[in-house]
């Protein structure tokens, strides 16, 4: 019997241990590839980091919950007081409890200001379509299915965690993550305990448009939240909230029409909120015809920004880039597995852009980097974004820089972009497996315990029976 224990003893170890071993390798896998590869294997990574962080938030309301009724039941079963000293599991759900803020500052710091570089262009417009699922954007968003071949796109980037409004649009300007950045849910809404660490808080680092204001670039914000675009930005960006696409864009085009010869002589960086997705996803869900007639008729208000500036006669100077929050799934996208819901379009337009060129993928945290790059300016100060550098066309990048290797480029800030992923992946691996082994053995024990009291019962109900009472 003492073998037997042992062989199970042993089996339970070695499980712990290849569980560790296959955390540590498989991600690994993601390391190997060409450019291409690497920007897939990245979205991908992107997602399983994600996918962790969903399991963390599951499984530690389960550690909060489960362990201390387990050791209560145990302390019954056993009766006598040495469970005790299995309380040591509490002492491990108190550290992952802290963890998240253990593991990442947030403090903005202070950056010296750098030279601007020659910008590729000077003025960079950023879209969004709200909830709006990369496979339905190829499917229904006509006007830039038809413009495709003008611009570099990818089939496919990712959001981030949690997949909501506020904290995917702050990383996308913030270039970072939402663990980084402090901002992780909406203000007014998604309480559900599973998600107790998931709160909303203004943004603790700097944006985009906060860099492009030091450097006398206009800067304004079209949101339909108002908090949204309140907490965007500096002192002197202009800002309209509320509003669905079409009231928006026909404000933002009466802003570029106003502000003209400011923009001409400052340059632009401005972002256009399309809520309507969105709004009809959660009405009618992402396989309805109202959900792709609206995201049809987005990019038809895409196509009117489009014919306002070869009016403006802007088409040689000016960037447009489209892309999305978040995706969904039925009608929700908040508390679902990711992978179901991380999916979202990249369109980007543009003289400093191949065309015609489909990249491999990329993360939403991407864009602000790649807008830094395109203006002269630094990223945001806290971004983990990478520059999706092989988007542009290098000679028309020489002649306004120099000679840039870019693919070079590419390849090196892809390799540091996925270590960062893999180092994610390790930690949030971790602590996933340290709270799912705390509940497995617990069972285990907790069972093996039972089965122990229930046999002793029996057999004191077979010498005794006057003692079964």
């Amino acid at each position: 019997m003492r073998i037997l224990r042992t062989f199970k003893g042993q089996r339970l170890l070695w499980a712990v241990i290849i569980s560790f071993i296959l955390l540590i390798v498989t991600p690994g896998l993601s390391l190997i590839g060409s450019a291409y590869t690497l920007e897939n294997n990245l979205s991908t990574m992107d997602v399983t980091r994600s996918s962790l962080l969903f399991i963390f938030d599951s499984l530690l309301l389960l550690v909060i919950v489960l362990v201390p009724m387990g050791l209560l039941l145990l302390a019954t079963i056993k009766r006598r007081l040495k469970v005790i000293q299995k309380i040591s599991v509490v002492v491990i759900v108190v550290i992952l409890l802290i963890t998240p803020s253990i593991f990442y500052a947030n403090s903005q710091g202070i950056r010296v200001k750098q030279d601007r570089e020659t910008p590729l262009v000077n003025k960079v417009i950023i879209i969004t379509f709200d909830g709006t699922r990369a496979d339905a954007f190829w499917k229904h968003a006509d006007f830039i299915i038809k413009h495709k071949n003008e611009s570099a796109w990818a089939q496919r980037i990712v959001c981030t965690y949690p997949t909501v409004t506020y904290p995917n649009h702050i990383s996308l300007f913030t270039g970072t993550w939402p663990q980084i950045h402090g901002t992780e849910s909406n203000p007014t809404e998604y309480r559900s305990i599973q998600f107790m660490l998931r709160k909303y808080r203004k943004p603790v680092v700097e944006d985009i448009f906060e860099v492009a204001e030091r450097y006398g670039i206009v800067t304004a914000v079209f949101s339909a939240p108002e908090t949204l675009a309140s907490i965007l930005g500096g002192t002197n960006t202009y800002r309209v909230s509320g509003g669905n696409g079409r009231i928006l864009l026909d404000k933002a085009i009466q802003f570029l029409e106003n502000n003209k010869g400011e923009i001409n002589r400052n340059g632009l960086l401005a972002w256009i909120h399309l809520v309507d997705p969105d709004d009809i996803m959660h009405q009618y869900g992402t396989s309805s015809i109202q959900y792709f007639s609206t995201i049809k008729a987005m990019a038809e208000l895409v196509g009117t920004l489009y014919q306002k500036i070869y009016e403006l006669g802007w088409e040689k100077d000016t960037v447009i880039i489209v892309t999305a929050d978040h995706g969904a799934v039925g009608n929700r996208h908040y508390g679902v597995w990711p992978p179901l819901v991380a999916d979202i379009p990249l369109w980007m337009w543009g003289q400093p852009f191949k065309r015609g060129f489909r990249l491999g993928g990329g993360r939403i945290i991407d864009i602000a980097p790649t807008v830094a790059f395109i203006l002269g300016i630094p990223p945001p100060s806290k971004a983990t974004g990478i520059i999706l550098y092989r988007a542009f066309n290098e000679t028309y990048v020489d002649m306004i820089r120099g000679d840039i290797n870019l693919e070079k480029l590419a390849l090196t800030s892809l390799n540091k972009a996925l270590w960062s992923e893999y180092l994610e992946v390790l930690l949030w691996g971790v602590l996933d497996l340290i709270m799912a082994w705390i509940l497995i053995i617990e069972i285990m024990y907790l069972f093996k315990n039972l089965r122990i009291l229930l046999k002793k019962e029996k057999e004191l109900k077979k010498t005794n029976p006057k003692t079964t009472k």
